[in-house]
């Protein structure tokens, strides 16, 4: 099946996730293939979601690419207000990793600053760029890839290879709101 024929299902249910989330997310967009979804979310503004079918230069810490496997991984970026608080980082992975933890009690932990791991090996990351009073928070997350290519092969983690079975959706719907209250709380 190709991404295309996979994501097909995302808008609907992506408008309906922002619906029942409501402020400060007021829209979305369901993008097949982008080179980053900070990228895209930024010009949409506050509020504004937008989720990849594959991102192709994802962006993560200190100039680092996010290597998006296509089919596999969760790439998606929201617009919040900006914030003047260092740990905000941190505050997203904590509650990706409370969310992820429904599905994998005991086994998750937060690598400072951002990144959410999985016995040892990465599982998903976050990056937060700030401009113009947005912060636009990038969030990638491992979910099905069944094996990664190189030094990832030792360092990075889905949640298949961890023997959780979900779509790339399903998890969005598990992490988005713990991460819009995350933000809120702050």
């Amino acid at each position: 099946m190709n991404d295309i024929s996979v994501i097909a299902h995302w808008p609907d249910k992506l408008e309906s996730l922002v619906e029942r989330i409501g402020p400060p997310l007021r829209q979305c967009r369901v993008i097949a293939e982008c080179a980053s979804t900070q990228d895209q979310a930024r010009p949409l503004g506050l509020g504004a979601v937008v989720l990849a079918g594959r991102q192709t230069a994802g962006r993560g810490q200190r100039g680092n690419e996010w290597a998006d496997t296509g089919d596999g991984g969760l790439a998606f970026s929201v617009v919040l207000p900006a914030t003047t608080l260092p740990e905000r980082s941190r505050d997203i992975a904590d509650a990706i990793a409370v969310a992820l933890g429904q599905w994998i009690p005991r086994r998750l932990r937060v690598k400072a600053p951002n990144d959410v791991c999985l016995d040892g090996r990465k599982l998903a990351g976050v990056l937060i760029e700030q401009a113009d009073g947005v912060a636009v928070i990038g969030i990638g997350i491992n979910v099905g890839q069944t094996h990664f290519e190189g030094e990832l092969a030792e360092t990075a983690i889905s949640l298949h290879q961890a023997g959780i079975s979900r779509d790339r959706m399903e998890v969005l719907e598990g992490v988005l709101p713990g991460i819009i209250a995350a933000w809120d709380a702050g």
